[in-house]
């Protein structure tokens, strides 16, 4: 994707993923908020290596490279 050059991509971008109209974005809501929630929403990177899962505190150990030790 690309855009969201200016802050008018970012008012256009904030108005149609919630819905709000341009007085609501401007008026209703602190502007700071509305930045961080979006900055902060849920993304899929394309190929980014998935979250290992882990089913014992074996695995977990292994993958944070700790060796029998206690916590």
């Amino acid at each position: 994707m690309d855009g969201l050059h200016s802050p008018w991509g970012v008012l256009g971008r904030i108005m149609a993923e919630r819905g709000y109209t341009r007085n609501q974005v401007l008026w209703n809501n602190a502007w700071i908020n509305l930045l961080m929630e979006s900055a902060d929403a849920p993304k899929y990177i394309k190929g980014a290596p998935p979250a290992p899962v882990v089913s014992s505190k074996e695995e977990l150990d292994k993958i944070l490279g700790k060796r029998n030790h206690e916590l």
